[in-house]
């Protein structure tokens, strides 16, 4: 797996660095990377399908545990294959689809980052992993959403697309830390096994994990930077938008979703809620829309609302239904957006409202989208139709009234199904300008690429029970439950089937009424005018977390350096002290101590306190001066040359740089310290918190032996007979480093404020 993720970072830097060679022939080179993803799932098939999960790992830094790890089950591998047999045809069309230019092999590049973005989420088995390549996605899809970066509409279409995910994503990131703190480790693997009991923190990671989930796959309600997307190129729209990207946050609520409904009681009901509402949303705005990219783009979300539920719920027999349903989605709908890439590439529009007599002139790209509609309307002897009854069996065994709902969006997507057909390839009458399109070659990757699809979803409708091996096995590797479904062209006469038919039958008599439809379209749209939409939800909020920033940055970022110096110390202060007294500290005053240390600490005390009294400049900087002497003072008594030594060069260094600032200013302040209080406040407060932190650190101290063990580490570990040296560039090298930085940028800027002074004086200025 990792020379597979190699490959596709080795095909994408040999695009980016030969493109002006290599013309149309990227995309020729990009299908190396499906291509090897599918010989090698194809080479490891019958290994994993039986229950031997492919494993790798790679110890990156051992010392902090942290691994390279992936893991290829079943479930993965279903991701795999969908991701390799929707790349390699998307790939080839595109050859076809693109003019030769620079842009477009760049174009090939990115998406060649985006595929191996996806093989690497799917195949990792560490969290982090996971969330690297979660991120690799969303920054290759923008690019490639962005790919007509001249249009406002592509550049506001990609930003809304990475600011929704991308936030998704930090939240998850968020919740996977607190899993993993709370659960002792960070492979997923062992997380799904053991998951940990459920806590606060537990429930929250969760939440934040589902909030990443729900965005990635365009959940309502973050379903609107889905249909936004469809500025991008169809090749784009077809491999991220239907096949594969939007199937990150169906992959992770699938892969822990288990384990998540196990840990808490919300987890099923909110998933359930969630992808039903995603389904009916989005089938009903799929039957408002002229643009055929834009229909598919709101099937596309009402679908993956119907595989999100499936998955997420953790139910062996709901989850069997999601991935079949899941295969079955990859290759019709990447085919119906190949057949509208085609269209669109020949005619110059997609608006459905133009289009007419395509099923003449296009013959063979008509049987291609009819063959890829009948699987999405889940008509018999379909692909779609054998995954759908296991999805509805499924469900009638959870709950009838899921049924019902899952029923009513499939009859919305039969009747947006018919909708497309007839308005890409039927003969009607059109407003203005008609356009009608030209017969392809039967060798033109226009055609052959969706062919090839709708091809699989015709075979696989006739023989499912190909597939069911796979999708037991994905099955069983999520929820460890085997046989937990069937895939069947004709299932007899089941309720299941009784709610499949009347979907069917309910899509085709929407479909016949386009006049109720419109009617009922209009009086929804006039009542859901006054409710929140998605969409002006994101354009509203936009500039108002621009006017916050605008606000709160004027507020915290005013220019003056005592507020950015008392916002740093409130921040060093209150974090650590909430943290500490979260978990009931004990503090501890130490006893006695020599005549000289109390003698040293009432000087100290002494000139801290005249400081809040002193008006003039140059007898603060002596106080201030008195201050630092006496805590070195302390230092060598409690028995630290070193520190000692170290406070007394950086005091010396700054009494001297006080006395050279001091000659360019007023000889007494505006205004008593006494009098600024705010001041005043964040300088006793960060006193108490020094003072408290003493207290606490004295009562945590414990006996320690550490010059015992240098002794005997000294020669065996450093190879040193001088202690002191070993100690010092060995045992603790960073904090000499760190001593060594400060006395250096001490001197640099001591440099900077004396050289100029020393220059003016020579000049007489």
């Amino acid at each position: 797996m990792i020379l597979v993720l190699l490959l596709h970072l080795l095909v994408a830097i040999a695009l980016a660095v030969f493109h002006r060679r290599l013309d149309k022939r990227a995309f020729l080179l990009g299908a190396v990377g499906p291509a090897a993803t599918l010989l090698w799932s194809l080479a490891n098939y019958d290994g994993v399908v039986a229950g031997a999960p492919v494993e790798q790992l790679v110890s990156w830094v051992p010392s902090l545990d942290l691994d390279i790890v992936f893991r290829v089950d079943a479930y993965a591998l279903v991701f795999l294959l969908v991701i390799a047999g929707a790349g390699v045809p998307i790939f080839l069309y595109s050859q076809r689809y693109f003019t030769a230019s620079r842009r477009a092999t760049i174009f090939a590049a990115t998406m060649t980052v985006f595929a191996g973005a996806m093989v690497g989420l799917v195949a990792a088995d560490h969290l982090l992993a996971l969330f690297v390549f979660w991120e690799l996605t969303t920054i290759s899809s923008y690019l490639l959403i962005g790919y007509k970066d001249e249009e406002a509409s592509a550049r506001s279409a990609a930003l809304h697309a990475a600011l929704v995910t991308g936030a998704g994503g930090l939240a998850m990131l968020g919740g996977m830390v607190l899993l993993a703190n709370e659960a002792g480790t960070y492979v997923i693997s062992e997380l799904t096994a053991n998951p940990p009991p459920a806590t606060t923190a537990v429930s929250v990671g969760w939440a934040l994990v589902l909030i990443g989930a729900v965005t990635k796959s365009a959940q309502f309600p973050f379903h609107a930077w889905l249909p936004g997307a469809m500025a991008a190129p169809t090749p784009a729209s077809a491999f991220l938008h239907s096949a594969t990207m939007v199937k990150a946050g169906i992959f992770l609520v699938g892969r822990l979703g288990v384990a998540a409904a196990g840990s808490v009681d919300w987890w099923q009901p909110v998933v359930l809620t969630l992808g039903a509402t995603t389904m009916v949303l989005g089938g009903w705005r799929a039957l408002r829309q002229t643009d055929l990219k834009l229909l598919l783009a709101f099937g596309t979300v009402s679908q993956l609302g119907f595989i999100f539920l499936l998955m997420g719920s953790g139910d062996p027999e709901l989850v069997f239904g999601g991935v079949a349903l899941l295969l079955s989605h990859a290759l019709f709908k990447a085919t119906l957006f190949l057949v509208v890439g085609a269209i669109d590439h020949e005619t110059g529009t997609r608006d459905l409202r133009r289009l007419s007599g395509l099923r003449r002139s296009m013959p063979g790209l008509f049987w291609v989208a009819t063959a890829a509609s009948l699987s999405m309307a889940a008509v018999p002897l379909m692909l779609g139709f054998a995954a759908k009854e296991a999805a509805f069996v499924a469900l009638l065994d959870e709950n009838v009234w899921w049924v019902a709902i899952a029923a009513a969006a499939s009859t919305l997507t039969v009747a947006y199904t018919v909708r497309f057909l007839r308005g890409a390839f039927g003969d009607h009458d059109v407003d203005r300008d008609p356009v009608f399109g030209r017969r392809l070659s039967a060798g033109d990757p226009l055609l052959t690429s969706p062919g090839a699809l709708a091809l699989a979803s015709v075979v696989l409708g006739l023989v499912p029970t190909v597939l069911f091996p796979l999708t037991d096995a994905a099955t069983a590797a999520v929820t460890g439950v085997a046989k937990a479904g069937k895939l069947v062209v004709w299932p007899g006469w089941v309720p299941a089937l009784a709610w499949s038919l009347a979907s069917l039958a309910g899509g085709l008599f929407l479909a016949g009424r386009s006049d109720l439809m419109r009617r009922a379209g209009d009086r929804v749209a006039t009542v859901s005018s006054h409710l929140p939409d998605a969409e002006h939800t994101y354009r509203r909020s936009i500039p108002a977390l621009l006017r916050f920033a605008d606000r709160s940055s004027s507020v915290l970022q005013n220019g003056s350096l005592p507020a950015y110096l008392a916002i740093i110390l409130i921040v060093a202060v209150v974090a650590p002290t909430v943290a500490v007294l979260t978990q009931s500290p004990s503090f501890a005053v130490p006893e006695g101590g020599s005549l000289l240390e109390w003698i040293l600490g009432g000087l100290i005390i002494g000139f801290a306190v005249a400081l809040a009294f002193i008006r003039r400049r140059f007898a603060v900087v002596i106080l201030l001066g008195g201050v630092g002497y006496g805590i070195a003072a302390l230092y060598s008594v409690f028995g630290g040359p070193d520190l000692t030594l170290t406070q007394l060069l950086v005091e010396t260094l700054v009494i001297a740089l006080f006395a050279f600032v001091l000659r360019h200013l007023p000889a007494t302040f505006s205004r008593p310290v006494t009098a600024q209080l705010p001041r005043l406040a964040v300088a006793l407060l960060v006193g108490a918190f020094v003072f408290g932190a003493g207290l606490f650190v004295n009562a945590a101290r414990q006996p320690s032996s550490v010059a015992a063990t240098y002794l005997e580490q000294s020669v065996p570990e450093a190879a040193g007979s001088n202690v002191v040296n070993v100690i010092l560039v060995d045992f603790r090298a960073f904090d000499t480093l760190g001593e060594i930085t400060v006395l250096v940028a001490a001197v640099l800027g001591a440099a900077g404020l004396v050289i100029p002074v020393i220059r003016n004086g020579r000049t007489g200025s």
